[in-house]
């Protein structure tokens, strides 16, 4: 039985922008002695997209992100025996033989994890996975548009009948794009910050973490309150180990 009555006040409230008194090690350490496995197992689908993230920086030679579920070594096995990810990860890899392709291509695995992650999922999980999904694409064709990129092709991976990727393709042609309700506001926030990256990271952070915090609906008292405290404690700790050359960084590789 999940004990949520002690986990979820045990955790410090968190704040965009401001240093947290919890690390995520921490608040896994407290999930894997407080949750339900059934519980448990939606943490492990919510870190999956570190994992499959992870899977790039080892293609780059860099340093993984630790809060995914698998180890630099685990991670290395996984992808030597086709052990731990989905079929379709395995899939997807093996359709191009060198480093250097996989990674140019890499984005069409990401697409491919929101594909099959979503239908899978139910209550905060499902709308999180959604929602980042979302509002990838649409930063996606806003900076296309100023970049003067062929939009089509920056989303060959993706389903060309799904509303949003439709929404984008049909101002394929127009100067700028308009986001769907829901999204004006990233827009607007985005070009309120000019041309400076380190600004438009971290006001997309913060719009983040406050949207975050909307798609719960439930008490305190739930495994979606405590998935959606893990999204945005991992917002909380980016912010404050990023410097501004990193936070382009990972604002480039948002949308790559």
């Amino acid at each position: 039985m999940a004990n949520y009555y002690f986990l979820a006040p045990s955790l410090p409230s968190l704040a965009r922008g401001e240093k947290c008194d919890i690390s995520f090690e921490e608040v896994m350490f407290r999930a894997s002695l407080n949750l339900s496995k059934r519980d448990l197992e939606k943490v492990v689908s919510f870190r999956r997209y570190m994992d499959i993230s992870n899977i790039r920086f080892l293609f780059l030679e860099e340093s993984i992100d630790p809060r995914g579920n698998l180890s630099e070594k685990d991670l290395d096995e996984a992808l030597l025996l086709k052990d731990v990810f989905p079929e379709y990860v395995f899939d997807f890899l093996d359709q191009y033989d060198s480093i250097f392709q996989k990674l140019r291509y890499f984005s069409g695995l990401f697409a491919l994890f929101f594909r099959n992650e979503i239908p899978l999922q139910e209550g905060f999980l499902k709308e999180y996975f959604r929602f980042e999904r979302e509002w990838k694409l649409v930063l996606l064709a806003i900076k296309a548009k100023e970049m003067g990129r062929d939009i089509a092709y920056e989303l060959q991976f993706e389903d060309f009948s799904d509303p949003l990727v439709a929404q984008i393709l049909a101002q394929k042609e127009q100067d700028r794009y308009d986001p769907p309700e829901g999204y004006v506001d990233l827009k607007e926030k985005y070009l309120s910050c000019g041309k400076d990256p380190w600004e438009q990271y971290k006001t997309i952070a913060k719009w983040r973490f406050d949207k975050i915090g909307q798609l719960v609906d439930k008490p305190l008292f739930s495994i979606d309150w405590i998935l959606s405290y893990m999204a945005r404690l991992l917002i909380v700790e980016d912010w404050n180990e990023l410097d501004e050359t990193k936070g382009k960084m990972m604002l480039d590789a948002f949308v790559s």
